[in-house]
Protein backbone atom coordinates (compact mmCIF):
# COMPACT_ATOMS: atom_id res chain seq x y z
CA UNK A 1 0.00 0.00 0.00
CA UNK A 2 1.53 3.23 -1.15
CA UNK A 3 0.21 5.90 1.35
CA UNK A 4 1.21 7.66 3.99
CA UNK A 5 -1.12 8.88 6.68
CA UNK A 6 -1.13 12.15 8.72
CA UNK A 7 1.83 13.16 10.71
CA UNK A 8 3.48 16.14 12.46
CA UNK A 9 7.59 16.95 12.99
CA UNK A 10 9.51 19.73 13.89
CA UNK A 11 11.13 21.38 11.53
CA UNK A 12 14.24 23.57 11.42
CA UNK A 13 14.54 27.17 12.85
CA UNK A 14 13.59 30.14 11.14
CA UNK A 15 14.02 33.62 11.06
CA UNK A 16 10.31 34.17 11.35
CA UNK A 17 8.75 33.97 14.19
CA UNK A 18 5.00 32.42 13.19
CA UNK A 19 1.90 33.02 15.62
CA UNK A 20 3.78 33.07 18.92
CA UNK A 21 5.47 29.35 17.96
CA UNK A 22 8.83 30.56 18.63
CA UNK A 23 11.54 30.11 15.88
CA UNK A 24 11.04 26.89 15.99
CA UNK A 25 8.32 25.82 13.27
CA UNK A 26 5.99 22.78 12.59
CA UNK A 27 5.96 20.53 9.45
CA UNK A 28 3.03 19.17 8.28
CA UNK A 29 3.10 16.10 6.11
CA UNK A 30 -0.13 16.06 4.77
CA UNK A 31 -1.58 12.64 3.23
CA UNK A 32 0.06 11.43 -0.23
CA UNK A 33 -2.06 9.23 -2.23
CA UNK A 34 -0.52 7.28 -5.66
CA UNK A 35 -2.88 7.25 -8.44
CA UNK A 36 -1.66 3.63 -9.71
CA UNK A 37 -3.49 2.76 -6.21
CA UNK A 38 -6.92 4.00 -7.42
CA UNK A 39 -6.68 2.10 -10.61
CA UNK A 40 -5.55 -0.82 -8.91
CA UNK A 41 -8.59 -3.04 -7.31
CA UNK A 42 -6.82 -4.17 -4.42
CA UNK A 43 -5.90 -0.89 -3.22
CA UNK A 44 -8.60 1.62 -4.60
CA UNK A 45 -10.80 1.18 -0.47
CA UNK A 46 -7.50 2.59 0.70
CA UNK A 47 -6.76 5.07 -1.57
CA UNK A 48 -10.17 6.45 -1.15
CA UNK A 49 -10.01 6.25 2.63
CA UNK A 50 -6.66 8.07 2.65
CA UNK A 51 -7.81 10.86 0.40
CA UNK A 52 -11.77 10.85 2.43
CA UNK A 53 -9.60 11.68 5.68
CA UNK A 54 -7.56 14.20 4.03
CA UNK A 55 -10.21 16.10 2.37
CA UNK A 56 -12.45 16.43 5.62
CA UNK A 57 -9.37 17.10 7.92
CA UNK A 58 -7.13 19.11 6.26
CA UNK A 59 -8.34 20.13 2.68
CA UNK A 60 -4.63 19.44 1.88
CA UNK A 61 -3.32 16.33 0.38
CA UNK A 62 -0.60 15.39 -2.40
CA UNK A 63 -0.83 13.27 -5.60
CA UNK A 64 1.92 10.95 -7.04
CA UNK A 65 1.92 9.45 -10.93
CA UNK A 66 -0.52 12.00 -12.39
CA UNK A 67 -0.06 11.70 -15.81
CA UNK A 68 1.42 14.85 -16.60
CA UNK A 69 4.36 15.23 -18.56
CA UNK A 70 7.45 16.36 -16.12
CA UNK A 71 9.41 17.78 -19.23
CA UNK A 72 5.68 20.04 -19.84
CA UNK A 73 5.73 21.58 -16.57
CA UNK A 74 9.65 22.07 -16.42
CA UNK A 75 9.64 23.97 -19.89
CA UNK A 76 6.29 26.00 -18.36
CA UNK A 77 8.62 27.44 -15.54
CA UNK A 78 11.37 28.02 -17.51
CA UNK A 79 9.09 30.37 -20.03
CA UNK A 80 7.25 32.11 -16.61
CA UNK A 81 10.94 32.64 -14.83
CA UNK A 82 12.14 34.34 -18.37
CA UNK A 83 8.71 36.33 -18.54
CA UNK A 84 9.01 37.60 -14.73
CA UNK A 85 12.14 38.38 -15.16
CA UNK A 86 11.83 41.11 -17.86
CA UNK A 87 11.14 45.14 -16.32
CA UNK A 88 7.73 45.90 -15.48
CA UNK A 89 7.58 48.40 -18.61
CA UNK A 90 7.47 44.92 -20.91
CA UNK A 91 5.27 42.91 -18.30
CA UNK A 92 2.71 45.24 -18.54
CA UNK A 93 2.33 45.37 -22.43
CA UNK A 94 0.40 41.67 -21.20
CA UNK A 95 -1.65 43.98 -18.74
CA UNK A 96 -5.63 44.90 -19.12
CA UNK A 97 -6.69 46.94 -16.09
CA UNK A 98 -10.82 46.20 -17.87
CA UNK A 99 -11.07 42.76 -17.36
CA UNK A 100 -9.95 42.51 -13.31
CA UNK A 101 -7.17 40.32 -13.22
CA UNK A 102 -8.76 37.26 -15.50
CA UNK A 103 -6.12 37.24 -18.22
CA UNK A 104 -2.79 38.19 -18.77
CA UNK A 105 -0.36 39.94 -16.78
CA UNK A 106 -1.49 41.12 -12.98
CA UNK A 107 0.80 43.21 -10.76
CA UNK A 108 -0.59 41.63 -7.44
CA UNK A 109 -3.55 41.45 -5.32
CA UNK A 110 -4.87 41.83 -1.85
CA UNK A 111 -6.24 38.39 -0.41
CA UNK A 112 -9.93 38.30 1.36
CA UNK A 113 -9.73 40.38 4.81
CA UNK A 114 -6.37 42.00 4.12
CA UNK A 115 -5.59 45.90 3.07
CA UNK A 116 -1.84 45.18 2.13
CA UNK A 117 -1.12 43.87 -1.40
CA UNK A 118 0.66 40.65 -1.25
CA UNK A 119 4.00 40.41 -2.60
CA UNK A 120 3.95 38.73 -5.60
CA UNK A 121 2.91 38.71 -9.50
CA UNK A 122 0.76 36.56 -11.53
CA UNK A 123 -0.08 35.10 -14.85
CA UNK A 124 -3.51 34.39 -16.15
CA UNK A 125 -4.16 32.03 -19.18
CA UNK A 126 -7.69 30.07 -19.72
CA UNK A 127 -9.02 27.65 -22.29
CA UNK A 128 -8.00 28.43 -25.80
CA UNK A 129 -12.17 28.81 -26.26
CA UNK A 130 -12.82 31.15 -23.07
CA UNK A 131 -13.90 34.05 -22.84
CA UNK A 132 -12.65 37.23 -22.80
CA UNK A 133 -9.81 35.41 -24.61
CA UNK A 134 -5.67 34.92 -23.49
CA UNK A 135 -3.20 37.76 -23.72
CA UNK A 136 -0.12 36.71 -24.76
CA UNK A 137 3.43 38.11 -24.93
CA UNK A 138 5.71 38.57 -27.47
CA UNK A 139 8.31 36.09 -25.47
CA UNK A 140 8.70 33.11 -27.89
CA UNK A 141 7.11 29.69 -26.50
CA UNK A 142 5.74 31.16 -23.51
CA UNK A 143 1.78 30.50 -25.21
CA UNK A 144 2.80 26.65 -26.02
CA UNK A 145 4.44 26.19 -22.93
CA UNK A 146 1.58 27.52 -20.95
CA UNK A 147 -1.00 26.33 -22.74
CA UNK A 148 0.28 22.45 -23.06
CA UNK A 149 0.69 22.56 -19.31
CA UNK A 150 -3.11 23.66 -18.80
CA UNK A 151 -4.41 21.09 -21.13
CA UNK A 152 -2.10 18.51 -19.76
CA UNK A 153 -3.50 19.53 -15.92
CA UNK A 154 -7.10 19.51 -17.11
CA UNK A 155 -6.46 16.17 -18.31
CA UNK A 156 -5.35 14.79 -14.81
CA UNK A 157 -8.34 17.16 -13.22
CA UNK A 158 -11.14 14.15 -15.00
CA UNK A 159 -9.46 11.45 -12.97
CA UNK A 160 -9.33 13.08 -9.44
CA UNK A 161 -12.64 14.45 -9.37
CA UNK A 162 -13.79 10.80 -10.17
CA UNK A 163 -12.15 9.28 -7.25
CA UNK A 164 -13.05 12.56 -4.84
CA UNK A 165 -17.05 11.97 -5.96
CA UNK A 166 -15.98 7.39 -5.41
CA UNK A 167 -14.84 8.72 -1.97
CA UNK A 168 -18.32 9.68 -1.34
CA UNK A 169 -20.40 7.07 -2.71
CA UNK A 170 -17.86 4.87 -0.70
CA UNK A 171 -20.28 5.82 2.47
CA UNK A 172 -23.45 7.23 1.12
CA UNK A 173 -26.71 5.17 0.02
CA UNK A 174 -27.27 8.05 -2.49
CA UNK A 175 -24.81 7.08 -5.24
CA UNK A 176 -23.69 10.01 -7.25
CA UNK A 177 -22.81 9.76 -11.08
CA UNK A 178 -18.92 9.49 -10.98
CA UNK A 179 -18.65 12.48 -13.55
CA UNK A 180 -20.89 14.87 -11.54
CA UNK A 181 -17.85 17.27 -10.79
CA UNK A 182 -16.27 16.80 -14.50
CA UNK A 183 -19.58 17.61 -15.97
CA UNK A 184 -19.71 21.18 -14.10
CA UNK A 185 -16.52 21.92 -15.04
CA UNK A 186 -16.35 20.41 -18.62
CA UNK A 187 -17.05 23.62 -20.18
CA UNK A 188 -16.11 25.28 -17.14
CA UNK A 189 -13.63 28.65 -16.42
CA UNK A 190 -10.72 27.08 -14.93
CA UNK A 191 -7.79 29.27 -14.93
CA UNK A 192 -3.47 28.26 -15.23
CA UNK A 193 -2.05 31.03 -12.71
CA UNK A 194 1.96 31.20 -12.88
CA UNK A 195 3.13 32.58 -10.03
CA UNK A 196 6.57 35.34 -9.18
CA UNK A 197 7.33 35.66 -5.30
CA UNK A 198 10.19 38.13 -5.74
CA UNK A 199 13.40 37.62 -3.42
CA UNK A 200 13.14 39.62 -0.29
CA UNK A 201 16.12 42.08 0.88
CA UNK A 202 17.38 41.23 4.65
CA UNK A 203 16.17 44.70 5.38
CA UNK A 204 12.48 43.82 4.68
CA UNK A 205 12.49 40.82 6.96
CA UNK A 206 11.56 41.46 10.39
CA UNK A 207 11.19 38.41 12.66
CA UNK A 208 8.58 40.15 14.55
CA UNK A 209 6.10 40.73 11.61
CA UNK A 210 6.11 37.53 9.09
CA UNK A 211 6.07 39.04 5.57
CA UNK A 212 3.43 37.40 3.37
CA UNK A 213 3.91 36.58 -0.15
CA UNK A 214 0.26 35.37 -0.25
CA UNK A 215 -1.65 36.56 2.85
CA UNK A 216 -3.81 34.16 4.71
CA UNK A 217 -6.90 33.49 2.75
CA UNK A 218 -9.12 30.25 0.88
CA UNK A 219 -9.55 29.56 -2.27
CA UNK A 220 -13.21 30.54 -4.08
CA UNK A 221 -13.06 27.54 -6.75
CA UNK A 222 -13.54 23.58 -6.42
CA UNK A 223 -9.84 22.36 -6.30
CA UNK A 224 -6.18 24.06 -6.62
CA UNK A 225 -3.75 21.79 -8.45
CA UNK A 226 -0.49 22.78 -7.55
CA UNK A 227 2.68 20.89 -9.72
CA UNK A 228 5.25 21.88 -7.15
CA UNK A 229 7.66 25.19 -6.35
CA UNK A 230 10.74 26.11 -6.68
CA UNK A 231 11.09 27.17 -3.01
CA UNK A 232 9.07 26.74 0.43
CA UNK A 233 6.54 29.30 2.00
CA UNK A 234 3.67 26.98 1.60
CA UNK A 235 1.50 26.80 4.78
CA UNK A 236 -1.99 25.74 6.17
CA UNK A 237 -3.62 26.33 9.26
CA UNK A 238 -4.64 23.68 11.61
CA UNK A 239 -6.49 24.09 14.46
CA UNK A 240 -5.26 27.51 14.60
CA UNK A 241 -1.73 27.41 13.96
CA UNK A 242 0.50 27.51 10.68
CA UNK A 243 2.39 24.71 9.55
CA UNK A 244 4.58 24.31 6.61
CA UNK A 245 3.42 21.75 3.72
CA UNK A 246 5.83 18.87 3.61
CA UNK A 247 5.49 17.00 0.23
CA UNK A 248 7.51 14.67 -1.49
CA UNK A 249 9.19 16.74 -4.63
CA UNK A 250 7.63 13.88 -7.13
CA UNK A 251 3.76 15.12 -5.89
CA UNK A 252 1.84 17.49 -6.93
CA UNK A 253 -0.38 19.15 -4.04
CA UNK A 254 -4.15 19.89 -4.08
CA UNK A 255 -5.99 22.06 -1.72
CA UNK A 256 -9.58 22.25 -1.60
CA UNK A 257 -11.71 25.41 -2.57
CA UNK A 258 -14.65 27.07 -0.94
CA UNK A 259 -17.10 25.99 -4.15
CA UNK A 260 -16.33 22.66 -2.96
CA UNK A 261 -16.83 23.06 0.73
CA UNK A 262 -20.40 24.29 -0.30
CA UNK A 263 -21.31 21.59 -2.54
CA UNK A 264 -20.38 19.32 0.01
CA UNK A 265 -22.36 20.82 2.63
CA UNK A 266 -19.22 21.17 4.56
CA UNK A 267 -18.05 17.95 4.50
CA UNK A 268 -15.20 18.99 2.71
CA UNK A 269 -13.02 21.43 4.23
CA UNK A 270 -11.58 24.76 2.47
CA UNK A 271 -8.15 24.83 3.95
CA UNK A 272 -6.79 28.19 4.39
CA UNK A 273 -3.27 28.44 3.75
CA UNK A 274 -0.56 31.52 3.17
CA UNK A 275 2.92 31.57 0.90
CA UNK A 276 5.50 32.82 3.80
CA UNK A 277 8.85 34.46 2.56
CA UNK A 278 11.20 32.57 5.18
CA UNK A 279 14.33 33.14 3.25
CA UNK A 280 16.50 35.78 1.87
CA UNK A 281 17.59 36.59 -1.36
CA UNK A 282 15.31 33.44 -2.88
CA UNK A 283 12.91 34.03 -5.68
CA UNK A 284 9.83 31.66 -5.69
CA UNK A 285 7.91 30.32 -8.52
CA UNK A 286 4.72 28.32 -8.73
CA UNK A 287 2.11 27.28 -10.86
CA UNK A 288 -1.09 26.36 -10.19
CA UNK A 289 -4.53 25.46 -12.03
CA UNK A 290 -7.79 26.63 -10.21
CA UNK A 291 -10.40 24.70 -11.29
CA UNK A 292 -14.08 25.94 -11.96
CA UNK A 293 -17.65 25.31 -13.27
CA UNK A 294 -19.12 26.94 -15.59
CA UNK A 295 -21.22 30.58 -14.79
CA UNK A 296 -23.97 28.51 -14.18
CA UNK A 297 -23.67 25.78 -12.64
CA UNK A 298 -25.70 25.16 -9.36
CA UNK A 299 -23.52 24.74 -6.32
CA UNK A 300 -26.10 23.53 -3.77
CA UNK A 301 -25.30 20.88 -1.55
CA UNK A 302 -25.62 17.40 -2.48
CA UNK A 303 -27.89 15.41 -1.45
CA UNK A 304 -25.33 12.76 -0.72
CA UNK A 305 -23.43 15.46 1.07
CA UNK A 306 -25.88 16.51 3.51
CA UNK A 307 -26.88 12.75 4.83
CA UNK A 308 -23.30 12.61 5.73
CA UNK A 309 -23.22 16.34 7.35
CA UNK A 310 -26.33 15.17 9.78
CA UNK A 311 -29.52 15.57 7.37
CA UNK A 312 -29.46 19.00 7.11
CA UNK A 313 -28.42 21.83 4.99
CA UNK A 314 -25.67 23.96 6.31
CA UNK A 315 -24.63 25.93 2.92
CA UNK A 316 -26.92 28.37 0.69
CA UNK A 317 -27.74 27.28 -2.69
CA UNK A 318 -26.38 29.15 -5.49
CA UNK A 319 -24.63 29.46 -8.92
CA UNK A 320 -20.33 29.96 -9.65
CA UNK A 321 -20.77 33.09 -10.99
CA UNK A 322 -23.25 34.32 -7.63
CA UNK A 323 -20.20 33.19 -5.65
CA UNK A 324 -17.64 34.53 -7.86
CA UNK A 325 -19.30 37.90 -8.02
CA UNK A 326 -19.52 37.94 -4.35
CA UNK A 327 -15.78 37.00 -4.02
CA UNK A 328 -14.96 39.98 -6.61
CA UNK A 329 -16.97 42.69 -4.46
CA UNK A 330 -15.76 41.59 -1.11
CA UNK A 331 -12.07 42.21 -3.03
CA UNK A 332 -13.26 45.66 -4.43
CA UNK A 333 -12.08 44.06 -7.92
CA UNK A 334 -15.56 44.74 -9.76
CA UNK A 335 -17.50 47.27 -7.85
CA UNK A 336 -19.80 47.15 -10.79
CA UNK A 337 -20.77 43.62 -10.10
CA UNK A 338 -22.78 45.42 -7.08
CA UNK A 339 -25.60 45.98 -8.78
CA UNK A 340 -26.21 43.43 -10.83
CA UNK A 341 -25.37 40.90 -8.12
CA UNK A 342 -28.16 42.57 -5.70
CA UNK A 343 -30.50 41.22 -8.07
CA UNK A 344 -29.40 37.75 -7.83
CA UNK A 345 -30.99 36.72 -4.65
CA UNK A 346 -27.66 35.01 -3.64
CA UNK A 347 -27.47 37.49 -1.05
CA UNK A 348 -30.76 37.09 0.93
CA UNK A 349 -30.21 32.95 0.32
CA UNK A 350 -26.72 33.42 2.10
CA UNK A 351 -28.43 35.27 4.89
CA UNK A 352 -30.67 32.08 5.35
CA UNK A 353 -27.84 29.82 6.27
CA UNK A 354 -25.61 33.04 8.35
CA UNK A 355 -23.77 32.81 5.64
CA UNK A 356 -23.77 36.20 4.26
CA UNK A 357 -20.35 38.04 3.46
CA UNK A 358 -20.78 40.97 5.75
CA UNK A 359 -18.34 43.47 3.72
CA UNK A 360 -21.00 42.68 1.08
CA UNK A 361 -23.75 42.83 3.17
CA UNK A 362 -22.22 47.00 4.12
CA UNK A 363 -21.84 47.78 0.61
CA UNK A 364 -25.45 47.12 -0.57
CA UNK A 365 -26.35 48.80 2.43
CA UNK A 366 -24.56 51.48 1.55
CA UNK A 367 -25.16 52.00 -1.82
CA UNK A 368 -29.02 51.40 -1.11
CA UNK A 369 -28.84 48.57 -3.37
CA UNK A 370 -30.10 46.06 -0.05
CA UNK A 371 -33.92 44.43 -0.47
CA UNK A 372 -36.54 44.80 1.90
CA UNK A 373 -35.86 41.06 2.90
CA UNK A 374 -32.15 41.67 3.28
CA UNK A 375 -33.16 44.90 5.43
CA UNK A 376 -35.21 42.91 7.59
CA UNK A 377 -32.74 40.17 8.18
CA UNK A 378 -30.12 42.63 9.89
CA UNK A 379 -30.13 42.97 13.84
Amino acid sequence: MRFLLIFLIFGISNRIDLCALTNQQLDLRIPVVDMKDYYDEKERAVFLDTLYHAMTTVGFFAVRNTGVDGEVIKKAYAQAEEFFKQDAKYKFLSFNKELNGQRGFVPGEVAKGNIKKDKKEFYHIASAQATPENIWPMQPGFKEALTLLYEELEKYVIPLQRAIIATINQRSFIPMDLDFLNHITKEGASLLRALYYPALKTEEMDANLPLYWSAPHTDIDLLAILPYATAKGLQVEVDGQWLNVVVPEDAFIVNLGDMLENLSNGLFVSARHRVLAQDINQDRFSMVLFVHPYDKAPLDPVSACITLTGGQQKYAPGTREEFLWERLLELNIAPGLLEPYSKTGHVERQMQYHRASPQVVELLVQRGLASSELLDALP
